[in-house]
């Protein structure tokens, strides 16, 4: 009886040290893995905005009444003609879904400087301009 005691305290005991001291690898995983898993999102938006930049490339024109009658998107540029002719930027948006479109306009139009820009299934872009707190003009585009 004291051998099966002594085989069963030492059996425990043994079980009992080996999960003190010294670092788990399963917990070090875990830890590089959540922080890994945290820069991911991040990363995935930056490269999705760039695809979806490169994606928009080309000539739009407005299903909707616009001073815009076209726009041309090379990258990050943006050129529109009519009424509005402007140059512009594009820049990838840190709070909003979608990406920032800046029009550098002659002769500014207070509805349609700044908005932000979306790509939709590939066939259209929609504009949601900045404006008073309940919302701004909202211009859609599909491929000219």
């Amino acid at each position: 009886m004291r051998k099966v005691t002594a085989g069963i305290a030492l059996g425990l005991s043994a079980v009992l040290l080996s999960g003190c001291g010294g670092s788990d690898s399963k917990d070090d995983e875990a830890k590089k893995s959540a922080t890994q898993s945290s820069r991911k999102p991040q990363q995935e938006e930056r490269k999705s905005a760039a695809r979806e930049t490169t994606g928009m490339d080309g000539t739009w024109k407005p299903i909707n009444k616009s001073p815009i009658v076209t726009m041309t998107i090379t990258g990050n540029k943006v050129t529109t003609t009519g009424k509005l002719t402007c140059p512009g930027t594009l820049k990838p948006s840190k709070n909003k879904k979608g990406t920032v479109i800046t029009l550098n306009c002659q002769t500014k139009d207070p509805d349609r400087s700044r908005g932000t820009l979306e790509f939709e299934d590939g066939t259209h872009v929609i504009i949601s301009w900045d404006g008073p707190p309940w919302g701004g003009l909202i211009d859609s585009f599909i491929r000219a």
